[in-house]
């Protein structure tokens, strides 16, 4: 650790010498070179993507809320942000778990509604009247938060009717109570959904029947079904929900079936059914004679009393048989299906057709024969075809129509090179940046380098000359300006002192050769 202290001294020293020594224009070409490529550099930073310093704290707030969350904020020096009309806030991104659970903990936010928590405060002296309506605005508030708490719902607005009570019993209204639902963009909610919202308002409020509960979305859809009970309507309903529900569950059998047959999107299904909802009864009673059995038996003696008389004696017998009787009793199935039809529709392929030359460009196959009537038998077996009850089965090949899929495709391609590129030049430009502030800082430094020596070496003449003699500091002089000329114009000094050689040797050829 202390060799590299000392070794990054070193440079440090080696680099602020070199800088004292440098002329006031080359510092100030210098710095502006390294403000240029300073300003470059955080240009490109800036462009890249980044995290905001701020984050959402919360969206949505009813304006109770978020003038209660500000007053905290402001309390704690907090800085924030608003938005959205001032019902979004937003905190710096390090501090926001925090505040959420400590306004969490403070029963912040509160979805703009009040709870049970408005009797916290002992207020003397309040009316029946105003009792009455804290309670009220207290069991409105608790619903809205239990029914916010639901999955899909963002917003909740409850609203309970209680009438005056009468003194006669045809004067008396129902209660009453409507809900209003703000969904999260593109979310409904399903059917059993809204009855369990209605159920848990009526269960809440005393006196609330279901049918009394009316629901509605932010953009004034009913979502509860009709008030009025009718069974014919509900059974009707229901009867349609079990029949979407068999073609579906078909659907979705063929489906995969065909999956692996004729690949992804290269098939349409579609299913009708007729379900038979009649509800038939039948008794039957049947009888066997042949396992009779004697079910009572009565015998009765008739004769003359007196023993001369003419008259025989007579007896009669009374058999009672009983005969095995079997009851059936017979409820028909409701739901069971009456008919299919099923209507399948596979894309031909796409290739070469067979036997064509070399060359020919790929195109559209319809399907031959042998494969539709492959699929068509593998769809029969799928939904137990009966011929006898009128099902149907017709497969037909078609060509899809692909272009809206192709543009789209491509358009999502483009989207996605672009963003590619994009990427790539950012990163590029943060390369080529680096290489030009290489290759710069570079090429001071070699020009100093020269400069820095001849600088030196005039340093040591001047003080050398304080104490040589007037000739010898001709020469040095001469010297000195020989060497910047040589620095300046390398070549050109190269050159005179070629040309220079070539005439000498052409002059004193025999000195020359000696020297040699």
């Amino acid at each position: 650790m202390d060799q590299f202290i000392q070794l990054l001294n070193q440079y440090w020293e080696k680099v602020k010498l070199n800088w004292d020594r440098l002329k006031v224009w080359q510092k100030i070409a210098f710095s502006s070179i390294l403000a240029i490529i300073f300003a470059i550099t955080i240009s490109i930073f800036s462009i890249l993507p980044s995290e905001d310093e701020f984050a959402v704290l919360f969206g949505d707030l009813a304006p109770e809320d978020a003038s209660t969350i500000l007053t905290n904020l402001k309390d704690e020096n907090i800085k924030y942000i608003l938005e959205n009309d001032g019902r979004t806030i937003l905190i710096r991104k390090n501090l926001i778990f925090e505040k959420r659970l400590s306004l969490a903990a403070e029963g912040l936010p509160q979805s703009g509604a009040v709870g049970y928590e408005i009797f916290d405060k002992n207020n003397i002296g309040l009316t029946d009247f105003v009792q009455q309506l804290n309670f009220k605005r207290a069991l409105e508030g608790e619903l809205s938060r239990t029914i916010q708490s639901i999955n899909r719902v963002k917003f909740v607005r409850v609203h309970i009717m209680v009438p005056k009570p009468s003194l006669f019993i045809e004067d008396d209204k129902p209660t009453t109570a409507s809900v209003m639902l703000h969904l999260d963009n593109r979310q409904k909610l399903g059917q059993s959904q809204v009855d369990g919202i209605a159920n848990l308002v009526a269960s809440s409020v005393e006196g609330l029947e279901t049918e009394k509960v009316t629901i509605v979305d932010s953009h004034g859809n009913v979502l509860t079904k009709n008030q009025e009970h009718n069974s014919l309507i509900e059974l009707t309903s229901s009867q349609l929900d079990l029949q979407m529900k068999v073609e579906k569950y078909l659907e979705g059998k063929l489906g995969s079936l065909l999956l692996g047959v004729v690949g992804q999107d290269n098939y349409i299904v579609r299913v009708s059914t007729k379900l038979n909802f009649d509800q038939i009864e039948r008794t039957s009673e049947s009888y066997d004679p042949e396992s009779a059995t004697i079910r009572s038996q009565e015998s009765n003696t008739e004769g003359a009393t007196d023993p001369n008389a003419t008259q025989p004696q007579s007896d009669d017998t009374i058999t009672n048989y009983e005969i095995s009787k079997s009851v059936e009793r017979m409820i028909g199935g409701i739901g069971s299906i009456d008919r299919l039809s099923v209507a399948v529709m596979v894309n031909g392929t796409h290739g070469v057709p067979a036997g064509s030359p070399a060359g020919t460009a790929p195109q559209q196959i319809p399907r031959t024969d042998e494969e539709i009537q492959k699929v068509t038998s593998l769809v029969q077996n799928a939904v137990g075809f009966d011929a006898g009850r009128g099902d149907q089965v017709q497969v037909t090949n078609v060509f899809f129509d692909t272009s809206e899929f192709d543009k789209t495709q491509q358009i999502i391609h483009d989207v996605e090179q672009m963003e590619l590129y994009k990427t790539i030049g950012k990163y590029v430009s943060l390369a080529v940046a680096a290489v030009i502030l290489i290759n710069l800082l570079r090429g001071i430094f070699e020009s100093m380098q020269p400069k820095i020596e001849i600088e030196e070496e005039e340093e040591e003449l001047d003080f050398e000359d304080l104490e040589m003699p007037m000739e010898t500091q001709v020469k040095l002089h001469k010297r000195k300006i020989i060497n910047e000329i040589a620095n300046d114009k390398p070549k050109e000094v190269s050159k005179l002192i070629r040309t220079w050689l070539f005439e000498l040797e052409k002059t004193e050829p025999d000195n020359w050769s000696t020297k040699n």
